[in-house]
């Protein structure tokens, strides 16, 4: 265990030390940030490398998951997703707990925009909110338990959820659906992957993928997905620990039946839900 620490801190150190540096100007899709001049951490204090972070939390702390949703929102709008999530959270925590997460730049999820870099792998909102829970529970099997079960819950939720305090700037007098109605507009996803993700949801409300619709969609779930693990976290904070994750669902269960990743015959390795992607298989198969 503490091997595996040292090499984090020290990984977390070259990290931490190359963004102080450079990352903050390097981002230019968040105005706000763009021009921040680079400073020497406090000599005292945690620091970036004192990780993993829940050693620096108080034992009666708690996220407010409510003030995290609106700024995952609003922050969707200056970098994506995976921003909107990472600093949902990590303004949030600077704010409350202070060092360390108030040394960590803020738009260092920035790439994962888009299914990280518009490539349309994982959402990115999911990529912004495990950095974090990476970051802070230093339990391995806890923290596999968590990552495991946020992806499944994104599988199976209906988004979006969230309704703004305020809509954001960018998006006011944009969008052609009725996102007073949000309830309306909801798709289960089926899959963690951007693109998919996206796609189905679009296809459903009948907009293209590059509208402003799908930006306020896309906002809205950012905002869901940093509030679940605000929700997470908490209970994490309180308990030391976290039951789960969920089972695998039925149908995918089943196929590992045949293809697990034990087997030589067309195995599988992964936890995912199989039928978003393998759905010519759902019926009469084998």
């Amino acid at each position: 265990m503490e091997k595996e620490n040292l090499g984090r801190r020290q990984v977390l150190a070259v990290i931490g030390g190359a963004l102080a540096l450079g990352g903050l100007q390097a981002c230019g899709d968040d105005d706000n940030d763009s021009t921040t001049t680079p400073v020497d951490p406090p000599a005292a204090g945690p620091q970036v490398a004192d990780y993993p972070y829940d050693q620096h939390i108080a034992a009666t702390y708690q996220i407010d998951a409510a003030k995290v949703r609106e700024l995952a929102y609003q922050a969707y709008y200056n970098g994506g997703c995976c921003h909107g999530a990472f600093s949902g959270l990590i303004d949030h925590l600077s704010a409350t707990v202070g060092q360390p997460f108030n040394l960590i730049p803020r738009t260092f999820g920035q790439f994962g925009a888009g299914g990280i870099a518009g490539y349309g792998s994982i959402c990115g909102s999911i990529l912004g909110g495990i950095l974090i829970i990476n970051s802070i529970v230093s339990k391995a099997d806890v923290r596999t338990n968590m990552l495991t079960d946020l992806m499944r819950w994104y599988e199976r939720e209906s988004f979006p959820k969230y309704v703004p305090t305020t809509i954001a700037p960018n998006e006011v007098g944009k969008t052609t659906l009725d996102f007073t109605n949000v309830g309306a507009l909801q798709v289960v996803p089926g899959s963690h992957l951007c693109h998919a993700s996206v796609s189905t949801w679009c296809a459903a409300n009948a907009v293209s993928t590059k509208s402003a619709d799908k930006l306020a969609r896309c906002s809205r779930l950012t905002a869901d997905v940093a509030g679940k693990v605000a929700e997470m976290l908490n209970t994490y904070l309180s308990t030391g620990t976290y039951a789960g994750p969920a089972a695998i669902d039925d149908a995918s269960a089943g196929c590992l039946g045949c293809h697990g990743p034990a087997t030589t015959f067309e195995p599988v390795a992964s936890g995912m839900g199989c039928t978003s992607c393998h759905s010519d298989k759902t019926t009469g198969h084998p």
